[in-house]
């Protein structure tokens, strides 16, 4: 089997394509079929599309992100038979689909597709409420995790001094991964705690948001930043902190969360469905929607350490169940087999 699978320009990292992508092709790989990743520019780029279907000639088309990829999709429905399948993220089902100005255009792509794939049982009820032909051709297919283990030293890489408690994020600079939010926030709380840290690392994305970020950082000595960690080095960059934390707006089933759980760590989320989908709350993270309940949660890890204790471990616990007992490429493999075989799965 010949997979494209094709990524937007987010899901790039500065020095090669995400760990989402990266994984899904050496697995597919491993299972005896050809993979080309499209990535971005040229997926933006029709006669790029073009050249990479005529030369490679897929026998389907798995998509990152339908908006994102929407230029690439529209043209491979209008030109080819190629069967699509349209990996669904935490923005196309949280936001695209209800926005005035890409509602339109999510739908026809979800129409035209042959496949669909989201993180969670609640992502298919959700397509369901909109249209039930979209759910009739969804799977359900978790992200799974590949952790390396490293032994780098980030406190000293960030200069982070061994009496600091230092919450740490992964996410790219880009408003919907909301990284200005807190930063006011844990700034007043540096007044109670003034040990209190963050290091924060993901690629430049939005200039707006990296502008301010960097201007906030520049006055603020607790603030460290890191535009790339390398995936072999993720663990580490982690272990260097004491709690996970993520303030973003809208998820699917973001990796650094999965990869802070299987590290053990103590979780504090913003609430929303896909963190909501990833761990309980008071057993697996704390989750805030505003200031004052973020104040609360924070206040809470920085004094208890076996709150932040049973926290982590039993995130470590269900992260690891979830791995074990789930297969994502093979679900790939036998979600594309059965459109394949059947043309279609209503």
């Amino acid at each position: 089997m010949n997979i494209l699978l094709c990524l937007p320009f987010e899901a790039v990292a500065p020095k090669g394509n995400s760990i989402a992508a990266r994984r899904l092709a050496q697995g597919f790989q491993a299972a005896g079929h050809k993979v080309f990743l499209l990535d971005w520019p040229a997926v933006d780029d029709i006669k790029r599309v073009e050249e990479v279907l005529a030369v490679f000639r897929p026998n389907l088309c798995l998509i990152m992100h339908a908006w994102r990829c929407a230029k690439a999709i529209r043209h491979i429905h209008q030109h080819s038979a190629i069967p699509t399948i349209v990996s669904l993220r935490g923005t196309d089902l949280n936001e695209m689909l209800d926005e005035p100005a890409t509602q339109a255009q999510i739908s026809a792509i979800l129409s035209g597709c042959r496949g669909i794939v989201v993180f969670h049982g609640e992502g298919k009820k959700k397509l369901a409420s909109y249209k039930a032909e979209w759910a009739a051709k969804t799977r359900v297919i978790a992200n799974g995790a590949n952790l390396p283990t490293s032994a780098v030293d980030y406190r000293a890489r960030l200069h982070s001094a061994s009496e600091t408690f230092l919450f740490v994020t992964i996410s790219g600079l880009r408003e919907v991964k909301q990284p200005l939010l807190i930063l006011p926030w844990l700034e007043d709380l540096r007044n109670e705690f003034p040990n209190l840290g963050l290091a924060h690392a993901g690629p430049p994305l939005e200039q707006p948001i990296v502008d301010t970020f960097r201007e906030f950082q520049a006055n603020h000595s607790w603030l460290s930043h890191l535009d790339q960690v390398p995936h072999e080095e993720i663990d580490s960059f982690l272990r260097a902190g004491q709690v996970y934390v993520s303030a973003s707006r809208s998820e699917g089933m973001p990796h650094g969360v999965r990869e802070a759980m299987l590290c053990g760590m103590p979780l504090l989320l913003s609430d929303i469905p896909g963190h909501r989908n990833m761990a309980e709350a008071e057993h697996e993270a704390l989750f805030f929607g505003d200031r004052e309940s973020f104040l609360r949660q924070v206040g809470r890890l920085l004094c208890d350490p076996g709150l932040r204790q049973g926290l982590g471990s039993k995130a470590l616990t269900r992260a690891q169940g979830e791995c074990r007992n789930a297969n994502e490429i093979a679900c790939y493999i036998d979600f594309f087999q059965t459109i394949l075989s059947k043309g279609n799965l209503s």
